[in-house]
């Protein structure tokens, strides 16, 4: 254990050297307790700027415009009797993390609030347990520096880690939304069984659709009008064809020279109005064939 002299030269000889080389990040808050604000080096910024961004669109950060460093920590340092034969107490404080690198997102705060920030988040832990194998590796030695120096570096390499995670969930969310795009207009392989299932519900709802036309056809005639109607639809069997002297041939030669008339097309008025018209035109005809016999017997 170092006598107080040595353990106080230790200390002012190691803060001289802090001093000069963190100029702005250091603050001495006692004789025996420091704090070093840390960020990630410069060459990883961009990746942390472009953290969120949709493909192709530019940042409104960056190094060249002073940007903030959307990370920064705080390394508290806290001497005891034993140092440097003894680790430090450490603690790493997330001042800012506005990305949410490290776990959930907090405000951004000053470095003076930093020491409400609890250590509950897994990067900051892992953080931590490497200044500890760190510290044990360099007892014996001033290791202030190399503890700063190191967390530093350790920041950096898991933003880079992180940034690498956030880009792969998104290049497969952006997969999955083309594969799920591109499922709309595959459609589904057509095999001998899936045509014979579509072509039985085809059928029937064909013969639906035929009936509730058929339906609506007779509900607009009389009742002798439907009577007729179904007639004419029903084909007359071998015996009725074989009574009236012709063949299957024969009628469906009939059928083929008839007119087949669309009754939706008439009202009940027009067709009455035909049947007038056809007797008009009957007894005319009928008239007609009279005058010619009157005119043969005169002869």
């Amino acid at each position: 254990m170092p006598s107080q002299e040595e353990y106080e030269a230790t200390l002012a000889e190691e803060l001289e050297v802090l001093e000069s080389i963190y100029i702005d990040e250091l603050e001495k808050v006692s004789s025996e307790e420091l704090r070093i604000r840390i960020e990630p080096e410069e060459d990883v910024l961009p990746l942390l700027f472009s953290i969120g961004l949709e493909p192709g669109q530019a940042p409104t950060e960056s190094v060249e415009q002073s940007s903030p460093s959307p990370i920064v920590l705080s390394l508290h340092i806290q001497y005891t009797s034993e140092y440097p034969d003894a680790p430090p107490n450490m603690s790493i404080h997330v001042v800012r993390d506005t990305k949410g690198v490290l776990g959930p997102k907090t405000d951004d705060s000053d470095e003076a609030d930093a020491d409400s920030d609890a250590i509950d988040r897994p990067a900051v832990t892992e953080l931590q347990a490497g200044l500890d194998e760190v510290a044990q590796e360099s007892l014996g030695m001033a290791m202030v520096f190399t503890l700063a120096s190191h967390l530093r570096e350790s920041v950096t390499t898991l933003i880079q880690r992180r940034v690498q995670e956030i880009e792969a969930q998104a290049s497969a969310k952006r997969e999955a939304e083309i594969e799920a795009e591109a499922e709309k207009f595959r459609g589904t392989a057509v095999t001998p069984e899936r045509f014979a299932e579509w072509r039985v519900r085809f059928l029937q709802e064909m013969a639906e659709r035929e009936k509730k036309e058929e339906d609506a056809k007779l509900s607009k005639l009389s009742a002798k009008e439907r009577e007729d109607y179904k007639k004419s639809k029903v084909k007359p069997s071998g015996r009725q064809l074989f009574e009236k002297g012709g063949t299957l041939e024969d009628d469906d030669a009939e059928e083929d020279g008839a007119q087949e008339v669309d009754w939706s097309l008439y009202t009940r008025e027009q067709r009455e109005r035909e049947r007038r018209e056809q007797e008009e035109q009957d007894e005319l005809q009928s008239r007609t064939d009279g005058l010619a016999f009157d005119d043969e017997d005169d002869d």
